[in-house]
Order: C-alpha cells, then sequence, then structure tokens
C-alpha cells in the first residue's frame, strides 16, 4: 500500500472541491438542464416516429430499425440518469430530506415511474397504453423544466 505524503492528501482535497464547485455552480447546472432539455426532444421526435400508427400518422418520418430502436432507448436511459444527478444535486444542496420530497415531489414520482413503464414494455404489457403515457410524462418533464428556466 502506498504511503500518501500531505501534499497528495492536499491534490486530492483540492481535486474534490474543484468537482463540487462545479456540480453546484449555475453554468453547470444550466448545462444539464439544457442537455436534457435536448434529448428529451430528440426522445419526443423518436416516439412519435416509432409509435406513427399508435398516433393515427400515416407512415414513420425516417426508417425505423432495430439500431434506432436501440438508439432511443439509450437516449431514454441517458435522460433518467441526467434527471436522477440534477435531483441528487439539488438535495445535496439542500440536505434535508422532508423539504426536498415537498419541493420536488412531482420530479421523483415521474423520475421513479419512467423506468417502471420501460419495464412493463418488456414485458409487452398493453404497449400502445405504455408509449402513450411516456409521451404525456415526457411532454409534461417538458413543460415542467420551461416553467423552472
Amino acid at each position: 500500500m502506498e504511503n500518501k505524503t500531505p501534499e497528495r492528501y492536499y491534490n486530492d482535497l483540492t481535486q474534490i472541491v474543484f468537482v463540487v464547485k462545479i456540480l453546484f455552480s449555475p453554468l453547470f447546472k444550466k448545462v444539464l438542464s439544457f442537455v436534457t432539455f435536448s434529448l428529451i426532444v430528440i426522445f419526443i421526435f423518436g416516439l412519435v416516429n416509432i409509435e406513427y400508427s399508435a398516433l393515427g400518422i400515416s407512415e414513420p418520418l425516417f426508417a425505423i430499425t432495430e439500431q434506432v430502436i436501440i438508439i432511443f432507448d439509450i437516449i431514454f436511459w441517458a435522460i433518467v440518469g441526467l434527471l436522477t444527478l440534477e435531483l441528487l444535486i439539488v438535495y445535496l444542496k439542500i440536505r434535508n430530506a422532508k423539504s426536498f420530497v415537498k419541493k420536488y415531489w412531482l420530479e421523483i414520482i415521474m423520475l421513479v415511474l419512467m423506468p417502471v413503464f420501460v419495464g412493463f414494455k418488456i414485458l409487452k404489457i398493453s404497449l400502445k397504453i405504455i408509449k402513450q403515457v411516456k409521451i404525456g410524462k415526457t411532454v409534461f418533464k417538458l413543460f415542467q423544466k420551461m416553467k423552472k428556466s
């Protein structure tokens, strides 16, 4: 095991402080919100294209291949990860579970329900209803993001 000198401990600590300052900076929050918002817009566009028949559209805007579906699944999980990171940062700022849940209860519920609905999709239970609920949740989250900005 390597012995750490005081200088190494100091370097480690300054790196941690630097990362924490970045995570709590207003610029990072804006960039994170912008990236999340952009992915949500792309996801909605893809979801409308993939579920074109359930929405009454005669044909998709672009070809739907297995790779396209995988890409939009990856985008979905990236959105879940980014929303989780946003809530984690907010909680670390507040450090009070009761006031955090009281203020962000809707975001918490939506974040918990998003993967649940993907689980139903995997099980092939009522695919059309679940996709429409996803669209509704995503649009609702989109409006929430716009309202917060």
